[in-house]
């Protein structure tokens, strides 16, 4: 969605939301993101939470509106509601979790009855944790490659491609917004 600022740049505002089961790291990817800060003291998120992050490209100032959706299975019903309007999405799994990816479908499917072809990315989180790891790169960049997403993994603990990946699904969203304004979708 674009919009203008006061200053007559251009700005686009781009809802995007973080979905996975629980205990992934989507709250620490989003924290690591926006306030450069990592927490092993994090609690559950219940239902939704949303955080705001501007960001400049190309010239343009880019908004992006960051929900961290709650994992936790009581709160699929409200999936609908959370993905509603979103212009990009990140679906989260956990390298030493293997059920975490294989849920990645599931969640999918929801967010594309509620939005339908938006830019996604899947991200492998807790890659400083690669002794315990129970899923291969290859199987989670195979998932992506069938859900026509891009596929990085991601340290929120280190910072390993945090910037790189909301940065990525950022450009993702600028783009598919610019297609649309030029009537190219």
């Amino acid at each position: 969605m674009s919009i203008s600022n006061q200053s007559n740049k251009k700005q686009y505002k781009f809802k995007i939301p973080l979905f996975g089961s629980q205990n992934v790291g989507k709250t620490s990817l989003i924290l690591r993101f926006i306030k450069k800060t990592f927490s092993t003291d994090l609690k559950q998120t219940i239902g939704t939470n949303f955080l705001i992050k501007d960001i400049e490209m190309e010239g343009v100032l880019l908004r992006l509106l960051l929900w961290d959706i709650g994992g936790q299975a009581q709160f699929s019903s409200m999936r609908n509601i959370y993905f509603k309007g979103s212009q990009g999405a990140i679906g989260v799994y956990d390298i030493t979790k293997p059920e975490s990816l294989l849920r990645l479908p599931g969640w999918i499917s929801s967010l594309k009855k509620a939005t339908g072809t938006i830019p996604l990315i899947i991200i492998g989180n807790k890659k400083d944790l690669e002794d315990q790891r129970r899923v291969s790169y290859e199987d989670a960049e195979d998932l992506a490659e069938r859900l026509d997403a891009f596929h990085i993994e991601t340290s929120a603990k280190e910072g390993l491609n945090v910037e790189e990946m909301f940065m990525e699904i950022a450009k993702r969203c600028y783009e598919n917004a610019l297609k649309i304004e030029n009537n190219e979708i």
